[in-house]
Order: structure tokens, then C-alpha cells, then sequence
């Protein structure tokens, strides 16, 4: 018989990793602005980004006894009116009793809110082949080239929400994060791609990518997922992670 001490455990489970991708989610929100615990939940408040979502909401909220979902709501709302901005969203805690989340997840769309869900993908894998990246691409560290890195923020921020400039230096900002390792690829000069890993500990998530509307198609995607997977290789992570919209069909294929 194994003594307990060596009786260790090969393939997390699924509630295991959704815990760790969790993690790498508060990492990634740490450096847009800083945590502050409310009993319930940690709270993440930043006005000079009052327009990111990312910077402005509470996580791993759980019922504790003697607050009910009114007096949580309630905290919140002043917590945020207090340093000038608003709550965009809340989190749920995933290792939380459903007794501790779920009337909190009622009292939420009672006052309207919608659920909103992301698919975790996880790697548990190399690749079997080397991928076949596109050709007269120049990949560069993005701290290598600020403008480049900014130039291709602005163009995903106006893409995709109709251009917050809060939004691009939110993105910036990740830059100055050592446990951010980001690549931009140039074609003729021009930047065309990017795409980033996020690092915590055993585990790296893949984050940020994007292709230029112009560019899409060709493989570019593909060549810059090959470079992230080179990252986590050398880095040994244990896990690597990425999130996507269920709905964004292009992405998760």
C-alpha cells in the first residue's frame, strides 16, 4: 500500500481546474487594480479605468452566514460608489456550496442582470506535429516595440468595442507585468498579430490574440498559437489554459 504521502494525484479534476483557472484570472485583474476583501468576496476597483469591465468588479463571491444577497449587493454598491466607480460584474465563487451562491445568483437577475459564460480550454497535450507558420513573418518580444504593441491594442479595442481608449491602456499596462510574456508578429514593417501568456506559478494562460480583420485566413492565427505553446514549453508550466466565447466559432476551432 502507497504511503499517503506519496499517493498523489496525476489528472486534476474538472473542478480542479476551473479552480486554477480562476487563479489566473485574479492575476490578470491584480495588475489593472488592486484586490480588497468585502467578507463575501474581493473586490477589484480602479476609476482611472472606469470603463473596464476587468478592472471594476468583485470575484469569488460565497454567502457567508449573517449577510443575505441584499446587504451583499448593498456593501458592494457603496464599496464602488466610495472610490468613484461602478461594479460592471460579479463572479461567483466556483468552490462555494451552492447554498452560498445561488441566491446570490438569484437576487442578481432579479435586478436584471444576465449570466454571461466562458468556455476554459485546457491543453492536455503537445501538439503532435509541428505547426506550419506562415512565412516573412517577423515575431518580436511587444516590449520590444511599444508602438507596434499599442498600435494593434487600439485596433482590437476600436474592433471590438468600438474603440474605448481606456481599454488600450488597460491592455499597455499588462506589458509592465513581468509574469506577462507577450509577442507581436510584423509584415513589411506593419504589425499584424499579437498574442500573450500569462504566467502563475505551474500554470500559464494563453491570452490575448489577435489577427488584424485584414490579415485573417491566411494561417497567422495558427503561427501565433505555434510561438504561445513555444512559451509554455520553456516555461514547464504543468497547465496551460485559454478562454473563448462559446459563440465564437473562428476561435475555438
Amino acid at each position: 500500500m502507497p504511503l499517503p504521502i506519496l499517493n498523489v494525484v496525476h489528472m486534476p479534476s474538472d473542478a480542479d481546474l476551473v479552480r486554477f483557472f480562476h487563479q489566473t484570472e485574479e492575476r490578470w485583474v491584480e495588475h489593472l487594480a488592486d484586490p480588497e476583501s468585502l467578507g463575501f468576496g474581493t473586490a477589484y476597483a480602479n476609476p482611472e479605468l472606469a470603463e473596464v469591465w476587468n478592472a471594476n468588479h468583485i470575484r469569488d463571491v460565497a454567502l457567508p452566514p449573517g449577510i443575505d444577497a441584499a446587504q451583499a449587493w448593498e456593501q458592494v454598491e457603496a464599496h464602488f460608489a466610495a472610490r468613484g466607480t461602478r461594479c460592471a460584474f460579479w463572479v461567483m465563487n466556483p468552490s462555494a456550496p451552492p447554498e452560498r451562491v445561488q441566491p446570490m445568483v438569484d437576487f442578481l437577475k432579479a435586478r436584471g442582470a444576465a449570466a454571461d459564460s466562458i468556455d476554459i480550454m485546457y491543453l492536455r497535450r503537445s501538439p503532435r506535429q509541428l505547426v506550419r507558420e506562415v512565412a516573412g513573418l517577423q515575431i518580436i518580444p511587444a516590449r520590444a516595440s511599444y508602438r507596434h504593441a499599442e498600435e494593434l491594442a487600439r485596433l482590437g479595442a476600436d474592433e471590438q468595442w468600438g474603440g474605448l481608449p481606456q481599454l488600450v491602456e488597460a491592455r499597455m499596462r499588462h506589458l509592465d507585468d513581468p509574469h506577462w510574456d507577450a509577442h507581436i508578429a510584423l509584415e513589411n514593417a506593419r504589425p499584424v498579430a499579437s498574442v500573450g501568456v500569462l504566467a502563475v506559478g505551474e500554470i500559464g494562460r494563453i491570452e490575448s490574440l489577435y489577427i488584424h480583420k485584414d490579415q485573417r485566413r491566411r494561417g497567422i492565427g495558427r503561427t501565433m498559437m505555434s510561438r504561445a505553446l513555444e512559451i509554455c514549453a520553456r516555461s514547464l508550466f504543468r497547465h496551460v489554459f485559454l478562454s473563448v466565447d462559446p459563440t465564437n466559432a473562428a476561435a475555438i476551432a
